[in-house]
């Protein structure tokens, strides 16, 4: 991802949206979507853009490294870490 090359914006698949509001957390679906949101703005944008891809649009690390303009490895290796910031970013859901 590049000044000269922006991100695709999408909205993310339905199938996303509907795994996150069927998952009991005691705390409303908004408000899952809405903390999900917040956590993945809160992310490097490169980092973000990998976790996107690779997951949220389900195109892997070959997505993300075609969206990213990086290695495959590279790629993996952002959304790997994309992920982990989300899951400290979101744990008090999980308690």
């Amino acid at each position: 991802m590049t000044a000269d090359r922006p991100p695709r914006c999408r909205p993310l698949p339905s199938h996303v949206v509907e795994a996150v509001a069927a998952v009991d957390l005691g705390v409303s679906p908004p408000e899952v979507l809405d903390r999900l949101e917040q956590a993945l703005a809160a992310l490097p944008p490169a980092e973000r853009a990998a976790v996107v891809a690779a997951h949220g649009y389900g195109e892997g690390p070959v997505g993300a490294a075609i969206e990213l303009d990086l290695e495959t490895e590279d790629a993996d290796a952002l959304a790997r870490n994309g992920l982990q910031l989300l899951r400290a970013a979101l744990a008090d859901l999980a308690e």
